[in-house]
């Protein structure tokens, strides 16, 4: 899903298509071109709205606000031109004013995941603002907060299933996230490669980019690609985040609490994220306060929390590979903040809400799981094919 709207072709990628006034958009394989009324449509990722294309493309080219979930990117071309998305952008997204366009280079100027952008034949950058979630505030219990993300995962593997005809691919790693993706994909179909190696195929985009661009964004020193052969790749992106378990957010969530992270993992010295959190990279969080944060107020740090997590990019489609990610969903972590203090806690240490999750498809699951984050055994996931 990688690309750059530009005045050039730019033979680092493989597809470059000249538009009216000289513009040409260059990206990655994988991406459709259709062509709509007087509209010429880029389009590249998945939609978990329930529409016809023919009213997909309606909607986008009457209003092109972002207002469907999924994982796209969508570049409406005219006179103008429009660079579009879900509802909460899966990738960053920057430009040079009057010069590119693109979602491969940083150190750009940003436009944050709460604006679309439209393109004049200058190449003038226009930032259009739009709320990508509704925040609440209201306390909520456990088996409610349960019911609802279950009820969103399953909603997200149903509809995607039901448009995808591109291979599965499923990779676990031990941890939380990948082993809650496993226990909901085989709710729905068992249809899908348990991929038990490693696997990125160097195309012409990766070669050209690789270096330099690429692997500067993380996820892509992790993830497998196969290139220009069409496949889904099922991960846990955005999990640590979206579920309330990555430091920095994890952090001012626990301010607000008063919860005493570092000694309550010190107390609990068999839990999953102990070793994690109490690396120096990540327990820095929770020896400072926040000082950008009224960590006093639930909702300045229910707004600060989501703000940040909307800008928190994992990683996003790569030539004809297609990442299927389903916590990439802004309303989890919506539902999840308003959990009761003890429920944090069991979340902060155990991962409890995601096990909880698992135990509702298939407690035996459980046993594939690693003692402790990111300290990865293999030996875990022996028998993995015989849990299917």
């Amino acid at each position: 899903m990688f690309f750059e709207i530009s005045k050039i072709k730019n033979q680092n990628y493989p597809n470059n298509y000249e538009l009216k006034n000289g513009i040409i958009f260059n990206c990655d394989l994988g991406w459709q071109r259709i062509e709509y009324k007087h509209y010429v449509i880029f389009f590249k990722g998945y939609i978990l709205d329930n529409l016809k294309d023919e009213e997909f493309y309606e909607s986008i080219v009457t209003d092109p606000t972002p207002k469907f979930q999924g994982n796209f990117f969508c570049i409406i071309a005219d006179e103008t031109i429009t660079v579009t998305n879900d509802k909460n952008r899966g990738s960053p997204l920057q430009y040079v004013q009057n010069q590119k366009i693109t979602n491969l280079e940083q150190d750009l100027t940003p436009a944050w995941s709460d604006k679309y952008l439209t393109i004049d034949p200058l190449l003038t950058v226009t930032e259009h603002h739009f709320s990508p979630y509704t925040s609440s505030y209201e306390n909520i219990d456990y088996d409610s907060a349960l019911d609802q993300v279950d009820k969103i995962l399953c909603d997200s593997f149903e509809t995607f299933l039901s448009k995808n005809n591109k291979p599965l691919k499923v990779f676990l790693s031990g941890g939380i996230d990948t082993l809650t993706m496993y226990s909901y994909i085989k709710k729905f179909t068992t249809n899908f490669e348990l991929v038990d190696y490693e696997y990125k195929k160097f195309t012409h985009f990766y070669r050209k980019n690789w270096d330099t661009k690429i692997r500067k964004y993380w996820g892509y020193n992790q993830i497998h690609s196969w290139g220009d052969v069409p496949a889904v790749l099922l991960t846990g992106g955005c999990g640590d985040e979206f579920f309330l378990r990555g430091p920095a957010m994890l952090s001012v969530l626990a301010e607000h609490h008063q919860i005493d992270t570092l000694a309550l993992l010190e107390q609990h010295t068999d839990c999953y994220h102990r070793h994690y959190l109490l690396l120096e990279k990540n327990s820095k969080y929770f020896r400072n306060t926040n000082p950008d944060v009224d960590t006093s107020s639930k909702k300045n740090t229910i707004d600060h929390i989501l703000n940040n997590l909307i800008n928190d990019h994992q990683h996003w489609h790569i030539d004809e590979t297609i990442c299927f990610t389903p916590f990439k969903n802004i309303a989890i972590p919506g539902i999840m903040l308003n959990l009761p203090k003890q429920n944090v806690i069991e979340q902060l240490l155990d991962a409890q809400f995601n096990k909880d999750l698992i135990i509702r498809n298939n407690p035996d699951d459980l046993r594939f799981l690693s003692t402790s984050k990111n300290l990865i055994r293999f030996e875990n996931l022996i028998g993995i094919k015989d849990g299917m």
